[in-house]
C-alpha cells in the first residue's frame, strides 16, 4: 500500500511503501529495535509482519508492524514500532505509527469476523508502570483508542474512529 509520510528536516511529504516483510526482513533487537520482530512473528500463529519504508530509501526500515487475528475472530496488532531513528525530538520521519495503525484498522475491516469487524485490539504492556500510562494516553489522544475498562491495559480503535485515522493517514 502506498502511503505518505513527513520528513522532519524539511515538512515535506515523501512516497512510502507498506509491504508485507519476510521472517528475514524483520527487525530485531541486534537493529536497536525494542522488539525481536522476527523471533515474534516466527511464535504467532496466522501473524503477518508488514514494513514502512519510503521510495527513496527501499532498504531502510522506517517502522514495523505484526498483525494477526486472535481466536481467528479478533484483529490484533500486536507488535507495533517506528525505527529507531524516528523517535524522539530528533526523529527523520513523522507519522509512520499513523500510517501503519490505519493500515492496521484496514486490515481488521478485512479481516475481522461478525462483531469484530473494524475493530483494532492491542495491547499497551511496558516495564514501568508510568510509560504505559505516558504510551495509552498518546494512543488515546493521537489515536483515538480506548481502554476496554480502566484496568485493563487492552485498548481497542473502533469503526469511526478508525476510519478517521484511514482518512488522515492512508489518504
Amino acid at each position: 500500500m502506498n502511503v505518505r509520510i513527513i520528513k522532519m528536516d524539511s515538512a515535506q511529504q515523501v512516497a512510502a511503501l507498506i509491504k508485507e516483510g519476510k521472517v528475514t526482513e524483520m527487525p530485531s533487537l541486534q537493529h536497536n529495535w525494542r522488539f525481536n520482530f522476527n523471533k515474534e512473528l516466527r511464535k504467532l500463529p496466522s501473524a503477518t509482519g508488514y514494513l514502512l519504508v519510503t521510495e527513496e530509501t527501499p532498504h531502510i526500515l522506517e517502522g514495523c508492524v505484526i498483525f494477526m487475528l486472535k481466536d481467528t475472530e479478533v484483529p490484533y496488532m500486536a507488535y507495533l514500532e517506528v525505527a529507531p531513528h524516528n523517535r524522539g525530538d530528533e526523529k527523520k520521519y513523522d507519522h509512520v505509527a499513523g500510517c501503519l495503525i490505519a493500515f492496521s484498522h484496514q486490515l481488521s475491516l478485512i479481516f475481522g469476523k461478525g462483531d469484530y469487524k473494524g475493530m483494532l485490539f492491542f495491547d499497551v504492556l511496558e516495564e514501568e508502570k508510568e510509560d504505559e500510562v505516558k504510551l495509552m494516553s498518546l494512543y488515546s489522544t493521537k489515536y483515538r483508542a480506548k481502554r476496554l475498562d480502566r484496568l485493563s491495559s487492552t485498548m481497542v480503535i473502533m469503526d469511526e474512529d478508525g476510519d478517521d485515522l484511514v482518512y488522515k493517514y492512508l489518504s
